[in-house]
């Protein structure tokens, strides 16, 4: 017997790779890895559809009402209004339906917020005390948001502000009226402690609205006035520069560089008697100036606030300085300007026969100008 197990396991180790020995054993450890393989995926399925199976069962005994009066009621009914909304009906009875499936959503996730022994997965959860922090039970303002999300459905995407001013008041509401109801129910008055903790909570949240207000506003007034990103507010308590601390281009810039063409336009190529005459009646000029470059920039309610204005400095031929002066609110409360200088030089029109080019009546002029220089505080001095 031994020596036919001798000869067995000499006949069976391969002689070399190339041999039906070496084949044999790598199908046989094939068969032996793939059996695990498939053993192992058999048993996690089967691990797994258990495992899903009493996951679906601990939700839906979670979810099961167990009476009548509960937040599991209220929940499912609100469910059922939903999916009776999406049936083909009029606009306004879905509308009135979706409605009323908020009604019962509300209360259902309120009272769900105030579960102190709720049964999840064979254990216990304190669902209050999760949503405690720092001793400040944050139900009331949870359930303040989905009032507001029901009460202003219908506000235009351009007032959403509304629903963050109203929040916070409509949560201290909520928050405080446990406060004035006893048991039976019925309304009592609060005690002296109980007072105080309503005044200081009702201040807080109104404080709260505030700053919403305060941060909706000075948003409006960036929007409607971009020249206030340009100026140094790292002084501001409520004001925060994001994106790196970059400074936006005042619009006075842009202002200038539209004068800029304006001017070229009326003055550059022009006879140079023709540049005199309106160099001399600047004042009129640079207001028919102002009227064509706040028609080309687009329309935004600091357009009003700026003042355009002009100087001619003396200088061997012209030098035009165009001021463009911000009126409007600003971070050192004094305005600020900003200017730009173009030169306007008289050259000989080469167009001209060479008999008439010495004659200063044909000669143009020709309009060059610098780069808006950095802004100053202040308003320009109307002397100079």
């Amino acid at each position: 017997m031994l020596d036919f197990l001798r000869q067995l396991a000499t006949n069976l180790i391969p002689p070399s790779l190339a041999s039906w020995q070496a084949a044999l054993w790598i199908l046989i450890f094939i068969f032996i890895i793939g059996n695990l393989i498939f053993n192992l995926a058999v048993r996690n399925i089967i691990l797994s559809v258990l495992a899903i199976d009493e996951i679906f069962k601990q939700i839906r005994q979670t979810l099961t009402p167990p009476k009548p009066d509960s937040w599991q009621t209220l929940i499912w009914i609100s469910i059922f209004s939903w999916l009776m909304s999406l049936l083909p009906i009029s606009d306004i009875t879905q509308g009135f339906i979706a409605t009323c499936a908020w009604c019962f959503l509300i209360p259902g996730i309120h009272w769900f917020m105030y579960e102190e022994k709720l049964k999840v997965f064979n254990s216990e959860v304190n669902v209050k005390k999760g949503l405690t922090v720092s001793g400040i039970f944050l139900g009331p303002w949870i359930t303040g948001a989905m009032v507001c999300i029901l009460l202003f459905s219908d506000v235009p995407d351009n007032r959403n502000w509304v629903r963050f001013i109203c929040w916070p008041p409509i949560s201290a509401i909520i928050a405080a009226t446990p406060k004035f109801i006893a048991t039976g129910p019925k309304w009592k008055k609060p005690d002296p402690a109980a007072r105080q903790d309503l005044v200081i909570l009702f201040l807080s949240n109104f404080l709260l609205s505030c700053w919403f207000q305060l941060y909706f506003l000075t948003q409006s007034w960036l929007v409607d006035y971009p020249s206030l990103r340009a100026q140094d507010l790292s002084k501001s308590a409520f004001v925060v520069r994001f994106q790196g601390g970059e400074t936006m281009p005042s619009r006075g810039v842009a202002m200038l560089d539209q004068a800029e063409s304006v001017v070229k336009e009326q003055l550059d190529g022009q006879y140079w008697s023709q540049v005199e005459r309106w160099l001399f009646d600047l004042r009129p000029q640079m207001q028919q100036v102002e009227t064509i470059v706040k028609g080309r920039l687009t329309p935004v309610a600091e357009n009003a606030l700026w003042h355009l204005d002009g100087r001619v400095l003396p200088r061997t031929e012209y030098q035009l300085r165009m001021i463009a002066s911000w009126e409007g609110p600003s971070a050192n409360g004094t305005g600020y300007y900003l200017t730009k200088s173009c030169q306007i030089t008289r050259v000989t029109n080469s167009r001209l026969p060479i008999a008439q080019t010495a004659n200063a009546s044909t000669q143009i002029a020709r309009v060059s100008c610098d780069p808006v220089a950095a802004p100053t505080e202040g308003q320009p001095d109307t002397g100079t």
